[in-house]
């Protein structure tokens, strides 16, 4: 350790000037300082441990010469202008304390000390880079908790990204490790580039609540006018024009200014303050960075798609996107699962296509909605157009419903012996075709019969499978690169009614995804309705 005591190093921001020993004696030097100390004094102390007897206490910040001062201002500058970071925690604080500590004169102890403080703080940057802060453990702990109170059985399946942080670690530039790590998917920088707006908003008191604002539309007259254009302006929703009004009247101007707003929050845009818009209106300024935030954590942990080609559904949004060549082909709208039945968060690949489906309902519906129906109807299956089967064989031996005394299975003790289907036809829930992605739910995408719905702006009501307003324009997209679909034989079978499977050679991933914040593709921030209360229930820390 005498060697240690030689040496004196002084970095400042202009200049930096170290008199040392060979290379050596600093590894020999950051070896023993990580031996003697203090657990307790250097964060994630094992991880450091590991790290540099792996890279043979080579040190990151320090050469033989001199503090990496370019290394050592580019991870603090990283971290500075991070919007993602809370300023209250680990990070941003240990990066201010370190910027401190480098306008002084160091011993080589404590210089050496300061380099495991460097490393500890890139790792935890990294970590927040790749990670984000979202408790998944605790949400978790929530969907099971769920299930067993109310039998909502939510499921959110994470694809942890694949990262070794030990070779991010060591690995020479700051800037090009932290860019590798980022999605590029999803409007991710888009959504992180959106934050500073939000926080400068509020750097400026935000925006008031309004009352008395409730079913203000054009033309009306009301003192809470101004208040109501104010908040549009300062939310960026509100554009000048050739008539600008100040007054109480609810002008042509405010009225665009509103369905603009109403048009970024997934509302009805119709220029009037209803009771969803009056909420939306009033989340405050806070509300909207935690929204941001969070939704930046679950991209994230989203599949990191490589391809060109592929199909997101965002539940919240109730609407199917399909992406070729990086771009979005074709954008459709969906019905997803209702709360209590939520369509479940998770990733696969669309391997087949069903042409003319049979419907073979699950027990769970049966003893849950069929069966009672029976009982108060007994011409409720007959009007639905189902068959009672034997087993789930499509041409397996069709039972006589009047045979069967259908209270008997009203409760869970007996189990329904028969397989309830309903065949190909105009009244089959699953329409004319079906997109499967074979999954331990049970999920896929099909057509509907009931086509009405899509006329609903919040679009619910399924029991966890993703209805399609226009499923033969997604064959037809999918026909232009798959040479395994005959997109006019298979129209001609779509006319008929026999049942026909068409396995695809390219297999297209496919991604439920559930975001409540984003991007749209002209770079303006948009929310969207938290339908199954999971932005709630998501906590995030503070790293």
């Amino acid at each position: 350790m005498d060697s240690i005591k030689r040496v004196i190093l002084v970095f400042t921001m202009s200049m930096t000037l170290i008199v040392t020993n060979a290379m050596g004696d600093i590894s020999t030097g950051l070896k023993q300082v990580l031996l003697d100390t203090d657990p307790h004094t250097i964060k994630h102390q094992p991880i450091m441990r590991n790290f540099y007897a792996t890279y043979g206490y080579r040190p990151l910040w320090i050469t033989s010469q001199n503090f990496k001062k370019e290394k050592i201002k580019s991870l603090l500058n990283r971290i500075k202008r991070d919007p993602t970071l809370s300023h209250s925690g680990y990070i941003y604080k240990e990066m201010n304390n370190i910027s401190h500590i480098l306008k002084g004169t160091l011993n080589q102890k404590s210089a050496l000390k300061l380099e495991l403080r460097l490393t500890a703080l890139y790792y935890e940057f990294l970590q927040h880079s790749i990670y984000g802060e979202i408790d998944w453990k605790g949400f978790n702990s929530y969907l099971k908790e769920k299930k067993e109170k109310s039998d909502i059985d939510g499921k959110w399946i994470n694809y942890a990204p694949r990262f070794d942080i030990m070779n991010l670690l060591a690995q020479d530039s700051i800037d090009k490790t932290i860019e590798s790590v980022k999605p590029k998917h999803y409007r991710y920088q888009n959504l992180v580039d959106a934050l500073p707006r939000l926080y400068d908003i509020q750097r400026r008191g935000g925006w008031k609540k309004l009352t008395n604002i409730k079913n203000l539309k054009l033309w009306k007259r009301r003192a809470t006018v101004p208040l109501l254009r104010e908040r549009l302006k300062i939310s960026g929703d509100y554009k000048s024009c050739k008539k600008n009004f100040t007054g109480v009247v609810f002008d042509r101007c405010l009225d665009k200014a509103l369905k603009h707003f109403q048009n970024r929050h997934g509302l009805v845009p119709n220029g009037i303050v209803d009771t969803s818009t009056q909420n939306a209106l009033n989340q405050t300024v806070w509300q909207k960075i935690n929204t941001v935030l969070l939704n930046i954590d679950r991209i994230k942990w989203l599949p990191r798609e490589k391809g060109s080609r592929y199909i997101i559904v965002n539940i919240p949004d109730f609407m199917l996107s399909y992406i070729e060549d990086y771009k979005v082909k074709k954008t459709l709208k969906v019905i997803v699962g209702k709360p209590t039945h939520p369509t479940p968060i998770f990733s696969n690949k669309i391997s087949y296509i069903v042409l003319n489906p049979y419907w073979k309902i699950p027990e769970s519906i049966v003893r849950k909605e069929v069966v009672p129906a029976m009982i108060k109807n007994p011409n409720y299956i007959k009007r639905k157009g189902i068959e009672v089967h034997k087993t789930w064989e499509e041409n397996s031996s069709i039972m006589p419903i009047d045979d069967i005394v259908w209270s008997d299975y009203l409760k869970d003790d007996k189990k329904f012996p028969y397989r309830l289907m309903n065949p190909p036809g105009p009244r089959n829930a699953l329409g004319k075709i079906k997109f499967k992605f074979p999954n331990r739910f049970n999920v896929y995408l099909h057509d509907t019969p009931n086509k009405k719905l899509f006329n609903r702006n919040s679009r619910a009501f399924s029991h966890g499978c993703i209805r399609l307003h226009k499923p033969q324009s997604l064959l037809t997209a999918i026909s232009t690169v798959d040479n395994s679909i005959n997109l006019p034989e298979a129209q001609q079978i779509l006319r008929g009614k026999n049942k026909e499977t068409i396995h695809i050679d390219q297999k297209i991933p496919i991604h439920l995804v559930y975001l409540t914040a984003g991007v749209n593709p002209q770079n303006e921030l948009i929310f969207r309705d938290d339908i199954y209360r999971y932005d709630k229930e998501q906590k995030r820390t503070v790293r």
